[in-house]
């Protein structure tokens, strides 16, 4: 049973840890630079927004949106929204760490449990199953804080569109279908 289960668990860590297994909806996550969907990339604490036919824009835990280098005025309410899209573009990045993490620690005592069986020592099996059940559900947990993450940062998106005309043409970056198919990713 723990054999079968193996190549899915290594699987899953690493396509919950993505939140995606499309090319147009690509996380990675862990060194210097983050992508998400091929229009947002988070470096340094700043999330950068790419869309077609425009400079990009930053935006900084700050709240401070720069477009093509040049700082746009935003009122209190707009600065706020910003920071909340920054935070949760770092939330986002924590969190697809820490789920890859978990997915690791179920691999690894998938292996450890599979060792155990091929060694002979049958009679922590029950206990070995039931662990890498419950560190395969602490994968399945962590993943779902990403999407929760994504939807927010689609949410601030959204409200950011509506309330600063500069940043309309980056309301794209997310779509509603990239909260879906995270979710979904997530919960299989």
């Amino acid at each position: 049973m723990i054999l079968r289960r193996l190549p899915c668990l290594l699987a899953m860590a690493g396509v919950i840890a993505a939140c995606s297994n499309s090319s147009n909806d690509t996380q990675v996550f862990g060194g210097h630079t983050d992508i998400i969907n091929h229009r947002i990339t988070l470096q340094d604490g700043q999330v950068t927004v790419h869309a077609e036919g425009v400079p990009d824009a930053v935006v900084d835990g700050s709240g401070k949106l720069s477009i093509d280098g040049r700082e746009v005025p935003v009122n209190d309410a707009q600065r706020a929204l910003l920071q909340r899209y920054n935070a949760s573009a770092q939330a986002m990045r924590a969190d697809a760490i820490a789920t890859g993490k978990a997915g690791a620690a179920t691999a690894a005592k998938a292996v450890g449990s599979v060792a155990s069986k091929l060694a002979g020592n049958d009679e922590d099996k029950a206990t070995a199953h039931d662990q890498i059940e419950a560190a395969a559900n602490d994968v399945k947990l962590a993943a779902a804080k990403i999407c929760d993450d994504v939807a927010s940062m689609k949410a601030a998106q959204d409200q950011l569109a509506t309330q600063l005309d500069a940043f309309k043409p980056y309301a794209s970056a997310l779509g509603e279908a990239n909260v879906e198919k995270c979710r979904e990713h997530a919960s299989n």
